[in-house]
């Protein structure tokens, strides 16, 4: 790409652009090199541009050490153990509340029984023709018909 001057780039935009990309202005913004080329040539702009440039070759020597063998295999294998947990637990706690539910479904129905029915201790009878519940009487067959016609 062709190197732009938009116009004279001033000292606070020089010494902005030398602490965010150096001292060699290759590796700065393309739109930005023709005025800073051109503001380079000052004494004091040169002076930024070498102490920048010390700093990168110091930066430069710096040497990443190599990470523990097998670090990034231990990091996914605790990844893929605790996603395994949590939908474990997800969907092994909706499990748990279903149970829930249904014993208290289950108990609930045990005390509408043990309350609604008759004793079975006491010493009275019930005459039943055979159409009565609990929940009342459900009437003779003989009055639920159907009409054939």
């Amino acid at each position: 790409m062709a190197e732009h001057m938009a116009g004279p780039m001033s000292a606070e935009r020089f010494a902005e652009m030398v602490d965010a990309y150096g001292g060699d202005i290759g590796r700065w913004p393309q739109d930005e090199r023709a005025a800073a080329r051109a503001h380079a040539r000052s004494a004091e702009a040169a002076g930024m541009l070498e102490r920048a440039a010390d700093l990168d070759s110091l930066l430069d020597t710096y040497v990443l050490k190599a990470g523990h063998e097998g670090l990034d295999g231990r990091i996914v294998a605790k990844f893929v153990h605790r996603s395994r947990m949590r939908n474990l637990f997800r969907f092994g706690s909706a499990g748990i509340g279903l149970v829930g539910i249904g014993i208290a479904g289950a108990l609930a129905g045990s005390i509408a029984i043990a309350i609604l029915a008759p004793s079975l201790t006491s010493d009275t009878v019930i005459a039943s023709d055979g159409t009565a519940t609990m929940f009342g009487d459900v009437g003779p067959d003989a009055a639920i018909r159907q009409d054939s016609q």
